[in-house]
C-alpha cells in the first residue's frame, strides 16, 4: 500500500481539478449520492475534516452533526476560498497521516475517495476507478462488512473483485453490537477475514464494491452482482456504521 498521505493528496488534487473552474451555479449542483449537499458542500466537508484534525475537534468524529458543522461553517464562502483552505491545511495532515492510530488513515483515504466519486456523479465526470485509493478504500470497507456479517450471525461470504478474493465472517454465528466491534477494528483490532470457508460468493469490480458498501448502490443493484447463492440474507449486513444502501439506483 502506498503512503496514506500521498494517496489522499492524489485524491485531493483530482477533486480540485474537477471543481476549481466551476461557476456558482455548477458548484451548487446537488450531489445525488449526498442529496442534502451540493458540490461545494462536499468540498466544505473535506476541508473541514482537515481543519478539525489540526485543531483537535474530533468529538463526534464522522457523525452527522460533526460533518454538518463543517458545511455550515463554510456555507457563505466562495468555492475558491474553501479550496484555498483545503490546499493550505490538507498537506499538514497528509504529513502526519501515517501516524494515525489503527485504520484511521485508511478511513481518511476512504472519505476523500468516496466523495471524489460523489462529485464525479454530480458533474457527470467519471474516472479514476482503478487508482490505488480504490483498493485502500475497499480494504477498509471489507473490514466493516466482515464485522457486520458476523454481527448478523450470517455464514461466511467470499467477496471477489477481479483476481482477488476475501472470505468475510468467522462462521461461528456470533451476534453482538456491530458498532462496538467496528470501533475496535478501526483502532487496529482484527476483523473476521479469511478465517473460514465461504458459504456463498459474490463478485463485482473493486469500484462497485466500494460504492455498494458506502451506500452508493441500491439493494437491487447489489442483487445484480454475480452471486453463487441467495443474496437476500446478506442485505442487512450492507448497513453498518454510518452506511446504508441507497433507496434509489445510482448510475455513474
Amino acid at each position: 500500500m502506498g503512503d496514506i498521505g500521498a494517496l489522499y493528496e492524489e485524491g485531493r488534487q483530482r477533486i480540485t481539478e474537477l471543481v476549481r473552474d466551476l461557476d456558482d451555479e455548477a458548484a451548487a449542483t446537488t450531489v445525488p449520492t449526498c442529496p442534502e449537499w451540493s458540490v461545494k458542500d462536499v468540498v466544505s466537508h473535506l476541508a473541514g475534516v482537515c481543519d478539525d484534525v489540526l485543531t483537535g475537534n474530533i468529538a463526534g468524529v464522522a457523525t452527522d452533526p460533526w460533518t454538518e458543522a463543517q458545511v455550515v461553517k463554510r456555507r457563505d464562502l466562495p468555492l475558491a476560498e474553501i479550496l484555498a483552505e483545503w490546499a493550505e491545511k490538507a498537506p499538514q495532515v497528509e504529513a502526519i497521516a501515517g501516524h494515525f492510530p489503527g485504520r484511521v488513515g485508511t478511513q481518511w483515504v476512504l472519505d476523500v475517495t468516496t466523495h471524489e466519486h460523489d462529485v464525479r456523479v454530480a458533474l457527470r465526470a467519471p474516472g479514476a476507478r482503478d487508482v490505488e485509493a480504490i483498493d485502500v478504500a475497499l480494504g477498509f470497507m471489507l473490514t466493516g462488512f466482515a464485522v457486520a456479517i458476523d454481527g448478523h450471525g450470517l455464514p461466511p461470504l467470499e467477496v471477489r473483485a477481479g483476481d482477488r478474493s476475501w472470505v468475510l465472517g468467522s462462521g461461528t454465528g456470533q451476534d453482538g453490537n456491530v458498532n462496538e466491534r467496528l470501533a475496535a477494528v478501526l483502532m487496529g483490532g482484527d476483523p473476521p477475514i479469511d478465517v473460514a470457508e465461504p458459504a456463498v460468493t459474490a463478485e463485482a469490480s473493486a469500484f462497485e464494491w466500494v460504492r455498494a458498501l458506502t451506500g452508493r448502490r441500491s439493494l437491487d443493484q447489489v442483487r445484480a452482482f454475480k452471486w453463487s447463492g441467495d443474496s437476500e440474507p446478506y442485505f442487512p449486513a450492507f448497513a453498518f456504521g454510518p452506511f446504508r444502501p441507497s433507496p434509489v439506483d445510482i448510475e455513474e
